[in-house]
This record gives C-alpha cells, structure tokens and sequence, in this order.
C-alpha cells in the first residue's frame, strides 16, 4: 500500500525530535548484536561497527526526511546487495529490525509520556489528542520499517535468484565444459565450447581455449622432442656400445702394462738386490786390495830389509876372504920359515899347514857364500822388482775397483729411481684401470639407461599419436562453432 502523504508527513514532523531516540537505540542495537555470535561476526572490529552504524543512521535521516524517491531506493538495493554478498540470512534482519523498532517505540512512548504530563490531569481532550499523535508517530516508524524490510528482502531475495539463476547458468556452463575437459583428458584436443557458455563462463572458457592451446603445442613439441630423444638415445646407445668395446680393449691393454709393470717392478727388485750386493761385494774388493797393497808395502819393506841384510853378509864374505887371503900368506910365511928352522920347526910347519888349509876351506866357503849371495841377491832384487810390480797393479785394481764401485752405486741410485718410476708407473697403470672399469661400468650402465630412454621416448611417441590436434587457431573465440558434445 506504501508509505501515504500523511505518514511521510509525520515522519518530517519527528526529525528534529529523533536524533537522541536514533543514537540511543542505535546504540541499544548494536550491543545487543554484538552479544549473538553469529551476528558479531560480521563486525570483528569497533572501525567495522562504527562504520555500519554510521551508515544505518544516515539511512534513518533518509526515512526521517519523509522522501523516498530514487536516493532512498538505491540506498536500499544496496543494503539488500550488502545483505546478500555477506550472507546475512533474513530472519536475522527481521530479528533486528525487531530490536531497533522496540527501541525506538519505547523512546517514543517515554518521550510522549513525558510530553502528556505538562498537562493538568483530567483533561482528556488533551490526553486524546496526544496519544493519536503518539500513534501516528510509531505507526509512520512501523510502515516505514516494514516498507523498508520489504524492500530491502525483496532485494536480498531478488539477488539471491539472480545469483541461483546464474549459478545454474554457470553449472550448465561447467558440466559442458567439463565434458569438453574429459575430451581432452581422453586425447581430444580438437574439442571446442559453444558461444553461449563462453558468454556464460568467459574465464573459465578462457581458460579451457589456453589449456587446449597449450596441451597442442606441448603434444605437437613432446611428438617433435619425443622422436629426437628417440634418435638421440639410439645415437648415445650405439656410441656407448662403441665406447664400451673400446674401453673393453682400453681395459685388456691396461691389464697387460699392468703386468708387465709388475713383472718389471719384480725385475728391478730383483736387479736393485743384486746391484746392491755387486756393490757391497766391490767394497769388499776395494777393501781387500788396499789391504793387499798395504801388505804388499810391507813386503817391498821387508825386502828392502833383506837385501840390506844380504849387502851386510856380501861384505862380511868379503872381508872373510881376505882374511883367509891374508891368514893363507902367513901360513905360508910360517911354512918357509918352518923349513928354514928345520927340524925345530917341523912341528910349527904342521901347524903352518893346518892353517894354510883351514884358510883355504875358509877362503873356498867364502867364495861358495859369495856366489850364493849374488845368486840370493839377484833373486831377491827381482822379488823386489816384483813387489814393487805387484804394489803397482794392486794400486791400479784397486783404483779400478773403486771406479767399478762408483759405477755400481751410481747404477743402484738409477736403478732405485727407475725402481720408483716402474712402482709409480704400477700404481697409476692400477688406478687407470680400475677407473676405465669403473667407466666401463658406467657405459654399461649408461647404455641401460639410453636403451630404456628409447624404449620410453618409444611409448611416449605412441601415447601423443594418440592425441587429436585442434587445427583451429589459438582464443577461445574460435571454439564457438562446435559445442562440446
């Protein structure tokens, strides 16, 4: 029936008198909204509180102002679109309208009761008179409220069917574009949506267009890679093949310079042993030849002191000799004078006689001793010679052996250096093959690996052929002509 001139009237005849009822019930409202839980969560702050009370009340000074033309039903339809986006149910509207409507009548009451008592009692007229103008004041609040609820629901209800019917067009749109999305689930990429369910669910239809693009250029490039990986993985496997028959003979040379590294390293040990005893054995033959040619000094001294002796013995003969000579001449100056005594010196002239032949066996051992001496002399001078000789070429073995035992040391130190060489040599030949093992492994390994990667890239190339490209261009305008099916 709406809101008639008079009660718009009367509802700017209140204005002036509403502004401390308004604040104190609005005040009344809010504390009793906070004190239901499903109610206070819709204003978590004293900002969010604030905020809506201050609204509510320029909202009032709308109906209090008596107009409700075009600004009060925007104001209106917004609360109502309010209600509707944060979900506040109707009953609980109704609820608390209910509160403020009890809050502001018994204000109003209070007000126009304090109003009938500046009057003397008895006078009815005047009591009449002021309780229709209470009842026209709390009726006007009433319609106005309930034309207010009324529009505000319709509003909230209106919305809420706008928002079912969309949500059902939208539903509608999604089951067909799901249907689309199983299509291309099942390798369809050339299923497309209808016009009006891109209109309907312009992202979600957006959406679907960049994913059927993508999903077509991602199967056209995993089709393209798929069949180089497959190539190239048949590439790698042949050269892995490759590599591991090389590395095969790689590893059988190793082994065999291993070997020959070892029986080597064995051959030097047993070499660098004998160097070392051939060069403790000269230094034995270096020692003993000195002690030879010291022995042998000793000889040439020894000699020396023979021949001295035997120089002695020469000339003790010597005077011997003479001895006898002169021992001879005075026997036979005694014989003569002898004969010249006669018989007085027959027994002198035995004597003479005796002597004469002593000196003359003296004086034939002297000679016997001389030439024995010259024979021994002679003999000892070239034992001497040969002394002197020997103590020469002792001298001269010795120094050769010395020069052989510096060889044979020089040719230890070179034979331990190549000794090292051959062990170092051994141990990297080792640690090279137990790498190209390793590598061998690996390659091995590797080829496994590149085989199955062919065999992968092989399902993969069988699993894209399945897929149906779109031959239409990208944006989901152009899936418009064909409706998912």
């Amino acid at each position: 029936m709406g809101i008639e001139r008079r009660e718009r009237d009367t509802l700017a005849s209140m204005r002036p008198d509403m502004a401390e009822i308004l604040d104190e019930s609005l005040s009344e409202f809010y504390q009793r909204v906070h004190d239901v839980p499903e109610l206070a969560r819709f204003f978590p702050t004293e900002a969010t509180t604030s905020k809506a009370r201050s609204l509510q009340q320029m909202h009032w000074e709308t109906i209090l102002s008596g107009k409700f033309g075009p600004d009060y039903v925007s104001d209106v339809t917004r609360i109502g679109h309010a209600h509707a986006r944060i979900g506040l149910e109707p009953r609980w509207y109704i609820d608390g309208y209910a509160v403020l409507l009890d809050a502001i009548c018994r204000r109003l009451i209070k007000q126009g009761v304090r109003g009938g008592r500046r009057f003397s009692l008895g006078r009815a007229a005047v009591e009449a008179e002021m309780g229709e103008k209470l009842g026209q004041q709390i009726g006007a609040i009433l319609k106005a409220a309930f034309l207010d609820m009324d529009l505000v629901i319709s509003t909230y209800l209106a919305r809420l069917e706008e928002e079912r019917q969309k949500a059902a067009s939208e539903r509608s749109a999604l089951e067909q574009i799901a249907q689309a999305l199983e299509r291309v689930a099942e390798g369809d990429l050339s299923a497309t949506l209808a016009r009006d369910v891109a209109e309907r669910s312009p992202v979600l239809a957006a959406a679907f267009a960049k994913l059927k693009t993508g999903l077509n250029d991602v199967v056209s490039d995993i089709r393209e890679v798929s069949t180089q990986v497959e190539d190239a993985a048949s590439s790698i496997s042949q050269s892995n093949a490759r590599i591991l028959s090389q590395n095969e003979a790689q590893v059988g040379s190793i082994h065999r310079l291993t070997n020959a590294t070892a029986t080597l390293e064995a051959s030097l040990d047993d070499v660098s042993g004998q160097t070392v005893a051939a060069e403790q054995a000269a230094r034995k033959c270096v020692d003993a030849a000195a002690r030879g040619n010291t022995n042998m000094n000793d000889v040439r001294a020894t000699m020396a002191d023979i021949q001295t002796a035997w120089k002695t013995i020469s000339d003790l003969v010597g005077s011997i000799q003479n001895i006898a000579a002169q021992t001879n001449f005075l026997a036979l100056n005694a014989n003569v004078e002898a004969t010249r005594a006669g018989a007085m010196g027959r027994g002198f002239s035995v004597v003479a006689m005796a002597i004469r032949d002593l000196s003359v066996k003296t004086s034939h051992a002297a000679r016997q001793i001389a030439a024995s001496a010259q024979k021994n002399e002679a003999v000892i001078r070239s034992g001497a010679e040969a002394v002197n000789q020997m103590v020469e070429d002792l001298s001269d073995i010795g120094a050769g052996i010395a020069v052989v035992n510096n060889a044979i040391s020089k040719i230890n130190k070179e034979m331990g250096g190549q000794q090292q060489s051959v062990k170092g040599t051994h141990r990297e030949a080792a640690a090279l093959r137990d790498l190209t093992e390793k590598t061998s492994a690996m390659s091995e390994n590797a080829s496994a690996d590149c085989q199955d990667l062919s065999q992968r890239s092989a399902r993969m190339v069988d699993l894209v052929s399945n897929f149906v490209l779109s031959d239409y261009g990208q944006g989901y305008a152009n899936d418009y002509p064909i409706a998912a099916e």
